[in-house]
């Protein structure tokens, strides 16, 4: 896949341009049908933490988030990469020579649902609070804004600039974010004289749906949420009728109640007995296969950008060891994660880069899989052996949040025994549980997952691996030669060299293995007949919006 790098050529300005008030890619509802007014989705998921860009950073928070608010740019529907972003709140924007400035000309006329109406003064608003709020769980410090904008200039009231500190060459991919959809002031003040992340995140309130989010100017508004112990138990998103494309029919349903399911049984329970229109994260991979040949099913299968990986904790033993943590890395059997776990809905994973991505390279298949000799050399100068096993505990979520991860757990499990030298643990936690225990850092090996912010390998490196400031995995890992590589890939603007840059962050990655990389998914949701309008694409994107079933 092309990095966005391709588009900032030195010597030149750029000049990207979109007709105003005008989004094609939008299919219409074909003519003579008639589209329900409500569709009931089900899902095992729920919003990690909030619904506020400043901090939220989990998959389901930001689907939310994207059909409540609207960003400067969005990704076209179907997208395969950066070539597809396409105008939502801006129509134009062009990039500097150098590649530091980017201004983005506004759309005028746009409303919030309040009525008050939108400017440059909402752009500059947001990022200024979200950066400043600099939430240290949440996607502006796990992504590092702050290393990347200057700052951010009202040119006039439909004019806006960012100045950048590094010629980050996939800017516009990542403006393209759920993190950077805009707030509304009234819904998201400053208390005080500075922005707090105790006092200005906008947390769930109960009984009060539009306290609970600072957005207002996406396709839906939130009527109903209500969460018990962490955990989403019901939501309800109702067309915005001052959506700023809402003439274009836009969202396609006017009422989208989302139901909350224990686990995947139950979740396939309901779309087999057509309790809901729509199930989507996480069905077992059996059951996708038997809805295959349903016929009263349709199951959608979109690109796979999804990837797991196995986690240490470095800051005490045993996985403060780097031979440690790459002798249980050499010992993970990939093959019989893939075939028995996902039965072939999935693929090995030998980097954190998905393949098909520029700049990925199976830098892991060096470390073994399996390879039981090499964990078992690894481990003997430590005076581990098959009578004086390695021990350790391997942390799962038990939610839905991932699919099958109990299942992993217990592949894992096997496979790593099977060296005849470590013996593991397991032990499963509620998703809100396990991440507060990554938070703190009580987890001395545990399975996590990622979802793209932006279409770029910086996205599946910096937020992972750049140790300066601390990964938002908290597992401790350090080193100033990665950091360095990071620093450089960041700040060129040439895929020829930022594509050697990440193959030296790969080899280390391996070399130090605070991370072992597993396999790469793709998405699937299975509907009734009637249900139109499903995008599964490189975004991994979930468009509530877009979504209508024929009466």
């Amino acid at each position: 896949m092309k990095g966005i790098g391709r588009t900032v050529i030195i010597g030149i300005i750029i000049v990207i341009i979109v007709i105003a008030g005008v989004v094609g890619y939008y299919l219409t509802i074909p003519t003579g049908i008639k589209a329900k007014d409500t569709l009931v989705m089900g899902t095992t998921d729920s919003v990690e933490t909030c619904l506020d860009p400043a901090e939220a950073y989990d998959y389901f928070g930001w689907e939310i988030i994207r059909s409540l608010g609207s960003g400067l740019v969005d990704y076209r529907p179907g997208a395969t990469g950066p070539s597809d972003i396409i105008a939502d709140l801006a129509t134009s924007w062009s990039v500097s020579s150098d590649g530091m400035q980017w201004t983005f000309t506004l759309r005028q006329g746009v409303k919030y649902d309040d009525g008050t109406t939108f400017n440059a003064t909402d752009v500059k608003y947001t990022f200024d609070r979200n950066m400043g709020i600099a939430d240290p769980i949440g996607p502006f410090v796990g992504i590092g804004f702050s290393d990347i904008i200057q700052d951010v200039t009202i040119v006039d009231a439909y004019t806006v600039r960012f100045d950048l500190k590094i010629p980050f060459a996939p800017f516009l991919s990542l403006i393209a974010g759920e993190e950077c959809v805009m707030v509304d002031p009234k819904y998201a003040p400053m208390h005080g004289t500075s922005w707090n992340v105790t006092t200005d995140v906008v947390q769930y309130k109960d009984g009060d749906p539009r306290a609970s989010n600072p957005m207002g100017l996406g396709p839906y508004t939130l009527a109903n949420w209500t969460r018990q112990a962490g955990k989403d138990t019901g939501m309800k998103l109702v067309a915005n009728p001052n959506y700023w494309n809402a003439s274009a029919g836009i969202p396609k349903t006017k009422n989208i109640i989302i139901q909350f399911y224990a686990d995947s049984p139950t979740l396939a329970l309901a779309i087999e007995d057509a309790a809901v229109d729509v199930a989507f994260r996480q069905l077992a991979v059996t059951d996708i296969n038997t809805m295959k040949t349903n016929t009263n099913l349709v199951v959608w299968q979109g690109t796979g950008a999804f990837i797991q990986y196995l986690c240490f904790q470095e800051k005490y033993a045993p996985f403060n060891e780097t031979n440690i943590r790459q002798a249980v890395g050499a010992a993970v059997n990939r093959t019989a994660l893939v075939s028995t776990v996902f039965q072939g809905q999935a693929q090995n994973l030998y980097s954190l880069i998905p393949v098909g991505m520029f700049g990925h390279t199976d830098a892991f298949q060096s470390l073994g899989d399996p390879n039981y000799t090499r964990t078992q050399e690894l481990l003997a100068p430590f005076g581990y052996n098959a009578t004086h096993k390695l021990t350790f505990t391997l942390w799962y979520e038990t939610s839905g949040h991932y699919p099958q991860s109990a299942q992993q757990a217990q592949v894992l499990k096997s496979s790593i025994e099977a060296s005849g030298v470590i013996t593991v643990n397991l032990n499963g936690l509620e998703w809100a549980a396990m991440r507060k225990a990554r938070s703190a850092g009580t987890m001395e090996a545990f399975i996590m997952g990622w979802y793209p912010d932006y279409i770029d390998p910086d996205d599946y490196i910096y937020p992972f691996l750049q140790t300066s400031g601390g990964s938002w995995l908290n597992i401790n890992y350090s080193n100033p030669q990665m950091d360095q590589l990071i620093e450089w890939a960041r700040g060129n603007t040439s895929d020829s060299a930022r594509t050697s840059l990440y193959g030296q962050v790969q080899n280390l990655m391996e070399a130090d293995s605070p991370i072992i990389p597993m396999w790469q998914g793709s998405a699937y949701a299975v509907t009734s007949l009637k249900v139109k309008g499903v995008y599964l694409d490189i975004t991994q994107n979930w468009r509530h919006w877009l979504i209508y079933a024929e009466q």
